[in-house]
């Protein structure tokens, strides 16, 4: 190739790149276009308000103190009502022991049965039918006179409750009390284990008194 075409070419080349859209307004434009520069993010910063209430710590915070505060009360009314429920019973027992129910419990009754000669009597239970009117007519006529001989037994018996005197005399006698009988009864030296069936209706019976006065 010679020189001639060789400067020629350049000279395109060099036409090429000057030409107006490689002028430096043009650069510049598509450097701004191409590339453009994004607007900083402003930082957030707390507000006065956040920072004072404790940040993101504050709830977490309050909602401990909460549950700690409602433990507190619970507790507290937990004492509370234990303690209503002993005063309760405090006052309860002693309202208990105040009453005459209680008192009359715990103060022993005073016995005023009349003293008994204790072997005198075991030997008046062995005495026959005959000596045990005899001394029973001794002591009280009036005992003697309500005296009824069933088989070899004695039985006294009485509309009412005696005086404890009378009482007092029967059992020195050796005279004791049946409950299902409702008398009093002496068993003569004959001693027998108690039935069901009524001594009458197996026993003859009769009242010295009426014999007497017959």
């Amino acid at each position: 190739m010679s020189l001639a075409r060789v400067a020629r070419n350049g000279q395109r080349r060099l036409a090429a790149f000057s030409g107006p859209a490689f002028s430096a307004p043009a650069l510049s434009s598509i450097a701004l276009t191409a590339s453009p520069t994004a607007p900083a993010r402003p930082l957030a910063v707390p507000s006065e308000a956040y920072a004072h209430g404790g940040g993101l710590a504050a709830p977490l915070f309050r909602e401990g103190r909460r549950t700690k505060d409602a433990q507190q009360s619970r507790k507290k009314k937990t004492m509370k009502t234990n303690q209503k429920n002993q005063t309760g019973l405090k006052s309860k027992s002693a309202q208990l022991s105040s009453t005459p129910e209680t008192q009359s419990a715990v103060a022993p009754k005073p016995d005023n049965r009349l003293p008994i000669d204790t072997e005198a009597r075991k030997k008046n239970r062995t005495l026959p039918t005959p000596k045990v009117l005899e001394l029973l007519k001794t002591s009280n006529p009036g005992l003697f006179n309500l005296a009824e001989v069933v088989g070899k037994w004695v039985w006294v018996t009485f509309r009412e409750t005696p005086a404890p005197e009378l009482r007092q005399i029967l059992a020195q006698l050796g005279f004791h009390w049946n409950r299902e009988r409702q008398a009093w009864q002496h068993p003569c030296g004959a001693f027998r284990l108690r039935g069901f069936q009524d001594p009458h209706e197996k026993y003859a019976s009769y009242f010295p008194a009426d014999s007497r006065a017959a």
